[in-house]
């Protein structure tokens, strides 16, 4: 009983992952042409910033990390190919924690806020260690 229980609980926490970054990566997609991405990329350009590449690459990452872990609910995969595959998904979601977090907007806007969205992101990283360590 308590092991079909732990089998349920990743079973439904890799949906919630694969979905999250699979919806994720579509809405990045999706909203890179849309009327107010077209005008920030505007105003970015004019201050000289330009976070088009870094924005459409974590949508594209995003999106293969979410078909990936899904798949490895319904495709008949190696296990080995699953546990690499989430410790890449693992290793990008930190760096995007990183770069986010600590090199460009340390404790911004103000303490509370930067880390509640900081312990959000790491709860998606420690879920993805989860699924990963499923696969090992």
């Amino acid at each position: 009983m308590a092991g079909t229980r732990k089998y349920g609980s990743f079973f439904l926490l890799q949906i919630a992952v694969g979905l999250f970054f699979l919806l994720m990566g579509l809405k990045g997609i999706i909203n890179y042409d849309s009327a107010g991405s077209q005008m920030s990329r505007f105003f970015n350009d004019i201050l000289g910033s330009n976070n088009n590449l870094i924005n459409i690459i974590i949508s594209i990452s995003a999106l293969i990390s979410g078909v990936i872990i899904l798949g490895g609910l319904f495709v008949p995969l190696k296990n080995s190919t699953l546990m690499i595959a989430t410790l890449i998904v693992f290793i990008f979601w930190a760096l995007k924690i990183a770069y986010f977090y600590v090199a460009n907007n340390l404790l911004e806007p103000d303490l509370i806020t930067w880390l509640q969205r900081l312990s959000l992101d790491c709860v998606v990283l420690m879920s993805v260690w989860i699924i990963n360590r499923k696969y090992s």
